[in-house]
């Protein structure tokens, strides 16, 4: 086993470079994983271009697929060569969030999640300390495709949005901006049976959520009666969210999980808002049920794949010229 890797680091806003990295030692509690694939997150992409949530020094990359390499001697149930699926979110465990069931809200995620604090997955290996099976890594059979498994992080996400939402107590949901996270709330929901809507500007995105059962229409197109009970903001643009307000029934639940760094201009009403941040334990297990099951597949949304090489190009806002729908990075590339 070499005791070095290849892995792209963060040197500062629009500056990633790939370096020789050593690998650390697997302790009896730790698994060292070859990554096969990690996908560029929305929140990768605002690091790469500002430095938003990452310093200098940080390997990024938080949605992977990957495969055993390493097997700390401690850890029951896995073997070097198995699929697994990896819950990149980690927190302290011992905080009265943590204590309560939400290890989201928990306040050290971000120097322990991986990609942030702790060593990400555009790399060509990996090592996490102090596994609990079943929670952090979830095995797999190996006939799942690698890139429906990197979609286990962003389809949680999308899950506990989805719920906060009412879950399957709605019959419609309209969904604004089809990008990787409103896809997997689109996917979610129709998985739970749900009537979906998705509102999107870029033509690949609306055509990718119609392969997903969703209905698809441009800012704009959709019009009509109020009709819809319940809405998940995916897209963090602000007209997005009050131009979808007069299709909503009266006083449905209002999701925000999209990133944005602009005020929303609410008028008066009386819909519950509600702002969603990551998963919680049980939506990560039910995202990663879906994928094994088949009863979600993402992999056809992931339309460029870089190697660690072209992270800049990966990490670069896409032009619309590029259709990009999603991208993820491959290090065997």
């Amino acid at each position: 086993m070499s005791s070095t890797m290849q892995g792209v680091v963060f040197q500062g806003p629009t500056d990633v470079r790939t370096a020789q990295l050593a690998v650390p030692p697997v302790g009896p509690k730790d698994v060292l994983l070859d990554v096969e694939a990690c996908g560029v997150c929305g929140s990768d992409l605002a690091s790469y271009a500002h430095g938003h949530y990452v310093e200098a020094g940080q390997v990024m990359g938080h949605e992977l697929s990957a495969t055993l390499a390493a097997v700390g001697a401690d850890l029951a149930g896995l073997e070097v060569g198995q699929r697994v699926a990896v819950r990149p979110m980690r927190s302290c465990g011992a905080c009265a969030y943590c204590a309560e069931g939400d290890p989201h809200l928990c306040g050290s995620t971000a120097g322990r999640s991986l990609g942030y604090g702790a060593q990400g997955a555009f790399a060509q290996q990996l090592h996490i300390p102090d596994v609990e099976v079943g929670r952090d890594l979830i095995p797999v059979p190996g006939h799942v495709d690698p890139f429906d498994l990197l979609w286990a992080e962003p389809l949680a996400v999308a899950l506990h949005a989805v719920r906060l939402a009412g879950g399957r107590a709605n019959r419609r949901l309209l969904v604004t901006g089809a990008g990787a996270v409103g896809l997997a709330v689109a996917a979610a929901a129709t998985a739970e049976g749900i009537e979906v809507d998705v509102v999107e500007p870029v033509a690949e995105r609306r055509d990718a959520a119609r392969s997903l059962g969703a209905r698809a229409w441009s800012p704009g197109e959709l019009v009509g009666e109020s009709a819809f009970d319940a809405l998940v903001d995916a897209s963090g643009v602000p007209v997005a969210m009050t131009s979808a307000l007069p299709l909503l029934l009266p006083a449905v639940p209002v999701v925000l999980v999209g990133l944005n760094d602009s005020p929303v201009p609410w008028p008066v009403g009386a819909h519950r808002v509600t702002g969603s941040f990551g998963y919680v334990d049980q939506d990560f297990a039910d995202s990663v049920d879906l994928i094994v099951s088949g009863r979600v597949a993402l992999a056809a949304m992931v339309t460029h794949r870089y190697s660690l090489a072209e992270a800049d190009r990966a990490l670069s806002a896409p032009r619309p010229e590029d259709h990009v729908v999603k991208a993820a990075i491959v290090p065997t590339a």
